[in-house]
């Protein structure tokens, strides 16, 4: 009968520790890939703040964002920088102030093609290197100058 027991109770540790032990190796892999960054995402549509804690990583031309409490290693959405630009940004207010990250500073950005505005929340520098980010000339990009003939 204690072997049961032994077993049963090894099983129950093992059913609530997997979860933990999955979030961790996808954090440290993700954070292996490139820097990483606490980011908070706003769902339009739901009732109250309607928050996602995730974090974000940029990657080449795009902005990456995961959810914070899921084990798939794809980005749940992604930000294009030749299709996003910076609207403004704004401090929480209300019960986003308790929801989000302390510190955090809330972020409108607008998709350039359909029009359509995300709020992203994160640290203050953080927010600053998303503004620099999106408006700096993608790398290896070179614009051209018609000269005027004479």
């Amino acid at each position: 009968m204690p072997w049961d027991i032994l077993l049963v109770t090894l099983g129950v540790v093992a059913v609530i520790l997997v979860p933990f032990v999955l979030l961790y190796i996808r954090r440290r892999w993700l954070t292996g890939q490139g820097g990483l960054f606490d980011c908070a995402f706003q769902v339009q549509g739901v009732p109250g703040p309607g928050w996602m804690l995730g974090v974000a990583r940029y990657r080449g031309e795009q902005l990456e964002w995961f959810r914070s409490f899921s084990i798939s290693l794809r980005p749940r959405l992604v930000f294009p920088r030749m299709t996003t630009a910076y609207v403004h940004q704004r401090i929480p207010q209300g019960l986003e102030a308790i929801a989000l990250f302390e510190g955090s500073v809330v972020v409108t950005v607008q998709n350039r093609t359909t029009g359509a505005t995300d709020a992203l929340a994160m640290a203050s520098g953080e927010a600053l290197a998303l503004m620099s980010w999106l408006e700096s000339a993608p790398p290896g990009s070179s614009f051209y100058l018609p000269v005027s003939p004479d």
